[in-house]
């Protein structure tokens, strides 16, 4: 899914897909620490739920522990699950978390999410629907929108967001969906916003095909 994003022109964290241990030491070698370990596999879509995400790996002393521990999660709670391998990418620094995704919907064509994501996401229910033929400029207004729109200006001394930089991301989605009426489904969430001027990165995706 994130080979297809940054194909796409989504910015997405440096990182591959590792098999074993020593592929995923060389990729985390080569990205630099610290890293996060995400298991993947096809039928495993809320990972986090099962210990499948191992975050903030420091160092190369504490990989292979880091990679264990991943492993075991999943063996203790999916027994029958087999894994495709583990996504070893760059730890993310924090910031605002937005919910992107897109629906090619049988009678409306392709449809665009936005809103507040990450845990927030279904609790909050702070999104907006757009069609994805948007400008950028279109998109920050419809961002703007949102109940939540003051944490993305700057709220309680916290920097504004860059929001431009989100909005650029639901663009690129729309094209994406234009461009390409197999996808089905894609959720983004989350997508980290940073402060104005440091852009935004999809952080974890799901891209359903028919």
């Amino acid at each position: 899914s994130k080979e297809v994003l940054a194909a796409a022109g989504i910015p997405v964290p440096a990182g591959a897909l590792a098999r074993t241990l020593d592929e995923a030491k060389d990729i985390a070698a080569r990205i630099h620490y610290p890293v996060v370990l995400k298991a993947q596999a096809a039928s495993l879509t809320h990972k986090s739920d099962f210990g499948g995400v191992i975050l903030n790996v420091a160092d190369a002393a504490a990989f292979a522990s880091g990679w264990k521990r991943l492993h075991d999660n999943i063996a203790r709670a999916l027994p029958e699950l087999v894994l495709d391998g583990v996504l070893v990418e760059n730890m993310g620094q924090r910031g605002a978390e937005l919910i992107v995704g897109a629906k090619n919907d049988k009678d409306w064509g392709p449809l665009l999410l936005v809103g507040f994501g990450g845990v927030l996401a279904e609790a909050l229910k702070d999104v907006r629907l757009l069609p994805p033929d948007l400008s950028v400029e279109a998109i920050v207004e419809e961002l703007y929108r949102l109940k939540s729109a003051p944490l993305l200006r700057g709220f309680r001394g916290s920097p504004a967001l860059d929001v431009r930089a989100a909005a650029e991301i639901v663009c690129r989605l729309g094209t994406l969906m234009l461009s390409n009426p197999a996808i089905k489904e894609v959720d983004i969430n989350p997508v980290v916003v940073y402060p104005e001027g440091q852009g935004a990165l999809a952080l974890d995706a799901l891209i359903v095909v028919e």
